[in-house]
């Protein structure tokens, strides 16, 4: 395929946690053609997930065959291809890059063990200040233990430990490189000096050479090879930019690139991310800090693990085999929201259905539904998990305000706006219940693809079509304002008080070991009966 500068595109290839995406964009920001392919992980058991990578590799191949097929037009202009992906999967591979096992998915919370080895051999202070996480098995380091202890052949016989991002990175380039945005979710990346941090790999007897050379984010990794053309496609000598994580990309996409403005993408789970010019972290470590995909910069992130999955399982659970069933779509659960009135009827819903990230950090939280009665109506029920996901992003958004105002040169600076994307965004009432619930003006982009837009600027950077993702942003960037909306005052005073409800459900658990308990009681489920895989 030529390449002509006439109107300059760049290919994104976005790998998410339940499927990947191939997007054309011109310099303007419009797309050309798009496709996607769903995959599935493996779900040994609630807690301990794993993903085959080579359903990432075809999904590729899929995606690029299709745009071949249906829109071979745009690809003739493609300047090159940027990668962004999920981050913290963790996934062992040898010299070649051929995996040595399945990835450990981010979600998976089997390294418990691990963080209690992490937290005694070093403690939370120490890795919150130097890499801005949590000690968490959300992250990578607990993973690539995990496979130490448990694998030691595995661990042994890898060349290195990569991403997702990483992998297909290696996979179209032959080079094994990643960016700071994915090393600074890993737990192993010193986000101050934006390199391997010596003293964590050395205090945890970690061989760092197993770990892929760090770049700025916007990097050229290399050029697609004469194998990666073949097998995918794709032009050979393309180059391939390293755009990193998703959350980052997003952030870039959705225009949250100075303090003040947050951006918040509900899909999966809910991530929020807010730009800072600086490192900075909360003192009661309820949120992280990582860096931004603008290199030299910072994000404070809040990652919720299962907020959208939430209502996808609500909509399977109410779903049914009978073809006429009325509750078998997110178009019949969304009227069925219309129908409740605000406050659900006074149920509240708490989404931890695999553990707790942000603000509470808890692999043992668990979901809840909360105020049931006889009055209750299906409504109420389905407002209520729609509802719980804007507490519980709002506790975070919060947590950041407060941090922004503390950080800040400026009298009372902290957050001013919400932009918002993801699938749930598509619901104007949800982005109601958002401003209501958050007290802010909630903004949704143009497109739910704000990773995948964010991406592109970044690469039109790196291919010198903008001179910086700010000017690229201005460019590209598109919010819809017509769709913008204002936080209603009369809900307001409600809403704080079911916040802060929210939030003693949980705190009441907690301090009555009842998360504990629980767990206890499904591990000797699991023993007695035996685990099902799930595919999901």
């Amino acid at each position: 395929m030529s390449r002509s500068s006439a109107n300059p595109m760049v290919l994104v290839l976005d790998m998410g946690t339940t499927g990947g995406r191939a997007i054309v964009f011109d310099a303007n920001g419009q797309v050309h053609g798009s496709a996607y392919r769903e995959y599935r992980s493996v779900f040994h058991s609630p807690t301990v997930i794993d993903h085959d990578p080579e359903t990432w590799l075809q999904a590729i191949k899929e995606v690029i065959n299709e745009l071949k097929q249906t829109k071979p037009e745009c690809l003739a202009n493609v300047l090159g291809l940027a990668v962004t992906s999920q981050r913290a999967t963790i996934l062992p591979v040898d010299k070649n890059g051929t995996p040595l096992a399945p990835a450990i998915l981010w979600q998976d919370k089997r390294s418990i063990k691990e963080c209690k080895e992490i937290e005694e051999r070093l403690g939370h202070d120490t890795i919150y200040q130097r890499t801005g996480l949590k000690i968490d098995p959300y992250f990578s380091l607990p993973k690539i233990l995990w496979f130490r202890n448990e694998k030691p052949e595995i661990y042994h016989n890898a060349a290195y430990f990569l991403t997702a991002h990483d992998y297909i990175v290696h996979s179209l380039t032959g080079e094994f490189k990643t960016d700071w945005t994915q090393a600074s979710r890993t737990m192993l990346f010193n986000i101050h000096r934006f390199q391997w941090d010596d003293e964590i790999i050395r205090e945890l007897a970690l061989d760092e050479n197993k770990l892929p050379r760090a770049f700025p984010t916007g990097t050229i990794a290399g050029r697609i090879t004469k194998r990666a053309a073949s097998e995918f496609g794709l032009p050979e000598g393309l180059p391939v930019v390293m755009a990193g994580g998703d959350q980052q990309c997003a952030a870039v996409g959705l225009g949250a690139v100075q303090p003040g403005i947050v951006k918040v993408t509900t899909g999966t789970g809910s991530f929020v991310v807010a730009p800072i010019d600086h490192p900075a972290t909360s003192s009661k470590h309820k949120v992280v800090c990582s860096a931004s995909a603008i290199p030299g910069h910072w994000v404070m992130e809040a990652g919720i693990f299962t907020t959208g999955s939430t209502y996808r399982w609500l909509r399977d659970l109410l779903s049914s085999d009978d073809k006429n069933s009325t509750l078998g779509s997110y178009d019949a659960l969304n009227h069925q929201v219309e129908l409740s009135k605000p406050g659900a009827n006074g149920v509240l819903h708490v989404p931890h259905y695999a553990g707790s990230a942000a603000p509470y950090w808890n692999a043992k939280a668990s979901g809840v539904l909360f105020n049931l009665s006889l009055g209750i109506k299906k409504s109420d029920v389905i407002r209520a998990f729609l509802e719980g996901i804007c507490f519980e992003i709002n506790k975070n958004l919060k947590i950041i305000d407060s941090m922004l105002k503390e950080n800040s040169d400026q009298n009372h600076a902290g957050l001013t706006q919400v932009h918002v994307s993801g699938g749930l965004v598509r619901l104007d009432l949800f982005n109601q219940i958002q401003a209501d619930i958050y007290g802010l003006n909630v903004i949704p982009g143009t497109t739910e693809q704000a990773s995948a837009l964010g991406a592109a600027m970044i690469a039109f950077v790196a291919l010198k079509v903008f001179g910086d993702v700010t000017e690229a942003s201005k460019t590209m960037g598109s919010l819809d304002f017509g769709r913008m909306k204002m936080p209603n005052p009369e809900m307001r005073e409600i809403y704080q008080e079911m916040s802060e409800l929210h939030d003693a459900i949980y705190q009441a658990l907690l301090k009555a070991n009842i998360y504990e308990r629980s767990s206890k009681i499904i591990e000797k489920l699991n023993k007695k009966y035996g685990k099902e895989t799930i595919p999901m």
